[in-house]
Parts: structure tokens; sequence; C-alpha cells
């Protein structure tokens, strides 16, 4: 959901204000069943989808039905022919998938590579052609394809109920950008769902929302208009953008997450932490433990271990095209390949490369672990010149510039800062301080042991994190970038 969108929040607020008055006449009457609370956890679910992309909304009602009775027939099957029925889902999941996303770019970008493709071509398909995703598609037809997997592959062939089944698929807090969670996750608790509204849950909740909304509303928002991908010609510049969009998706999208994971512990449903400080990573290895866990794991458990099979030999290819593939997931376009590509590459050099290296800096550093995550840091933060640059030329051409000496000259240092004025600069370091700031305390939390987000989900900083996104968030916030996806 979008949660920058006021109309979530109102939506929100006028759905729950009758539902629960009505909820707690009836309880004091002793007239409510817990039943009821399923029931309208899905109308708010639905209500808020519906909202938020009513063409999402459609194709999503037609998955959900057809997912639902294919698993329901499936669960009664056996053998060859259960296998049957959840290799057709996974197939028609993923064609739907690959038509709203990779149509297009199918026919421009590979077909057009053959034969020269007229300008007006979508006009003359005999196929339908859309010109944008709708959204959350990639999240909810993933989180489908792993109910069928797990369903297919659990020890008891346990019957769905409907209710349940919706609510799981359409849990309105990660519906549209995640996490992508489990059916041993989550479906248990849906089917037990009750609203749980303690004190606990609304503390645990509030400073998941207080962390979420100074990461998106005050840090990634305020960056986001500092970013200018035309420049392409100085290399200070070309660095310090990708800095600062590695800095801003990391805050928009672990802000979204964060959020998510608030509002579910006020329904008093626990959601999976989807990132674990990934900017602490001290390999490009770790880095993928702590960036976007439920993708990384999805695709380690649906597309890397069965394509692998026992053919073990074979790892280090399936895990380059896994990384490819989860590049491409990304975006239909040649850079979320490269950028695919270049994070599956980076993996092999670490797996054939990484401990002789390591060995080799401990000779000669005595903490070899700052050397490791700066060589990490940086090798992420090239990696989202590929992630930004959906311009293929310009992208050459920045990575032209990144390996040509005369382009780091002192004047094109001092150019950095030279198109802002006085205010802007001094307002871009000020958010760059807050966000160091926050890196910072997560750092001390893993040095510490702790879990990563311990000291800014503390009782005495949300507060002031709240507080902060109050006075500080940006007048015009940005799209959650993961929305696109």
């Amino acid at each position: 959901m979008n949660y920058s969108d006021f109309s979530f929040w109102w939506i929100l607020i006028l759905f729950s204000v009758p539902f629960f008055t009505v909820r707690f006449l009836a309880k004091s009457s002793n007239l409510w069943r817990g039943f009821f609370d399923s029931i309208g956890l899905l109308a708010l679910s639905l209500l808020l989808f519906f909202n938020a992309s009513r063409p999402s909304f459609i194709i999503f009602i037609a998955e959900l039905v057809f997912n639902y009775l294919m698993v329901a027939w499936m669960l009664r099957c056996q053998g060859i022919k259960a296998k049957a029925i959840a290799t057709t889902v996974i197939i028609i999941d993923i064609a739907i998938l690959a038509y709203f996303k990779y149509f297009t770019f199918f026919v421009e970008d590979v077909v057009g590579l053959l034969i020269n493709i007229p300008q007006n071509w979508q006009q003359l398909s005999p196929i339908p052609v859309s010109n944008r995703i709708p959204p959350g598609l990639s999240f909810y037809t993933f989180q489908m394809v792993a109910f069928v997997v797990d369903s297919s592959t659990a020890r008891k062939k346990k019957a769905i109920g409907f209710i349940d089944y919706v609510n799981f698929v359409s849990f309105f807090p990660q519906i549209v950008a995640g996490p992508i969670e489990r059916r041993k996750d989550l479906l248990p608790q849906i089917e037990s769902f009750r609203f749980k509204f303690t004190i606990e849950n609304f503390e645990k909740g509030l400073k998941w929302i207080s962390l979420g909304f100074f990461m998106k509303f005050v840090l990634a928002d305020n960056i986001a208009p500092y970013i200018d991908l035309k420049i392409a010609d100085n290399a200070w510049i070309v660095w310090f953008f990708a800095l600062l969009f590695t800095l801003r998706i990391y805050f928009d999208f672990a802000g979204y997450s964060f959020v998510a994971v608030g509002l579910a512990y006020f329904l008093g449903v626990k959601l999976t932490v989807n990132f674990l400080a990934p900017y602490t990573s001290q390999s490009i290895n770790e880095f993928w433990r702590r960036w976007h866990v439920t993708l990384s794991t999805w695709f380690r458990d649906y597309v890397f271990l069965p394509l692998m099979g026992s053919n073990k030999k074979w790892a280090a290819f399936y895990l380059f095209l896994t990384f490819t593939l989860s590049g491409f997931w990304h975006g239909a376009a040649w850079n979320f390949i490269i950028w695919g590509a270049y994070h599956g590459a980076l993996l092999l050099v670490l797996r054939y490369l990484g401990r002789p290296f390591y060995g080799f800096l401990g000779n000669y550093i005595p903490r070899p672990q700052v050397v490791s995550w700066f060589l990490t840091f940086s090798s992420v933060t090239l990696g989202c010149l590929f992630f930004m640059e959906t311009n293929s030329h310009r992208l050459l051409t920045k990575l032209q510039t990144l390996v040509t000496p005369s382009a780091y000259s002192l004047n094109n240092l001092q150019a950095v800062f030279g198109s802002y004025s006085i205010n802007e600069t001094l307002a871009l370091l000020f958010v760059l301080a807050l966000s160091t700031f926050i890196l910072v305390m997560e750092q001390i939390a893993v040095w510490q042991g702790k879990f990563e987000y311990d000291l800014l989900l503390s009782r005495w900083l949300s507060p002031v994190l709240l507080g902060l996104t109050i006075l500080l968030a940006a007048n015009t916030p940005s799209e959650f970038i993961y929305f696109e996806f």
C-alpha cells in the first residue's frame, strides 16, 4: 500500500471506526463471533487494495480465485496428477506476470535487436499492450507461487478455508511490496486471526512505524530531489549520485517494509523483517543475507535449489543464473539484467577468491574487516549505478567516465556541490548527517551482537524519530521505488 497517500489512511480510519464500534457493541451483547474478525480483515484488505490500484485489483481477484480452486483440487490429488496441477498453476501465474511486465521489453528490446519493429507496433498488435505494471503484481504472484509449491510438498494435505486463503494473499500491510511471506510463517497466524489490540503490540508497532516513516519521509524523500541522472561526464558526480541513490533505495524500501511490520503488529500479526542493516555487511554474500531477505530466500528456495538439484558441480553457474533472473525480476530493462549479473559475478569472485584475499589482507592490515566493509559498500554503490540508470547509452557513458583518469579532476570535484545553492547544500549535508547517524546506530548494534535495529527501536529514540518526521518530512513525497517492480 502507498503509505504516503492520504487516501490509504482515510479509508483505514473510515472503515475502522464503524467496524470496531459494531464489534465492541456486539461483543458486549455476546453476539460477536471470532470468525467475524477474519471477515473484517478481508473486507479492509480488499477495500484498500481496490483503492490503491483498480487494474491490479481485478488481476489479483482473478488470480486469487484461480489459485485457490486449483490448489484445493491439487490437495485432493496424489502423485503425478498433483504435480501436474501445481506445474500448470505456476506456469499460468508466471505467464500472467510475464505478459504485464515483460511483453513490451521482449518485443522492443529483444525482437527489436533482430528485426525492425515499427513505432506504432502497439496499435498494430493483436494482443493488448499494457504500458504500466500493475502495482504489487510481482509480489503477490511470488507469494501465490510459493504457496502452491509449499502446499504441494507439505506432509499433511490439509484443506484451506477460502477466507483464510484470501487473507493470506491479500493481507494489506504487505500485499503491494512485500515482505513475501511463506505459508508456514503467515498462514497459521491468519487461520487463528483475531484482532489483538494489546499495549505490547501497539508499542512494538509504533516503534517500527516511527522508524519506517523517518527512513522514508525524512531520509529517502529528502535525498531523492538531489539525484540527477543526466550528468555523465564527471566521475565524482557519477559516484556521488550513485551513493545518494544507494542511500535512498535502502531508506525507501526498508522504510516501507518497517511500516508494514508495524501495521501488522497493531493487528497482532508478526511479519518477516525484510532488511537486516545491509550496509553493515563485510562481504557481498552477507549483503544478500541482509537485503530484501524474503526475495533472496524466495529465489534460493524456488529457483536456485530446484535448478541445481543434485548437480552441485554446476552450483556456481546456477548461482550466477539465479541472480541474473533476480535482476530481471526487478525490471524489464537491460540495466536490471546487468545489475543481477553483476551481483552474481561478485558472488562468484567472493566464492573463489574471497578467502585467499582476506588472508592476504590479514597479513598486512590489523583490521581487515574495515577494508572488507569498504569494498563491499563500494561494490554495492557501483551496482546501484546499473540499477538506477535505465538509459543504456548513458549507462555506458558513465562506466566509461568512471575508468577515465581525467574525469577525476579537481575542477570536476568542485562541481559536485557547485550546482546547488548554499541552502540546498546545507539541507543535503543535514540529511546525510541524519542518514549517517542511522547507519552508525545499526553498525553499533551489530558490533554489540544485538538485533540490527535494537537501538533504533529503543523507547527513547522512537519518539524522537517520529517527532523529526513531523518536522522534517519532505513536502512532496516520492513514490515508493519498489512499487514499480
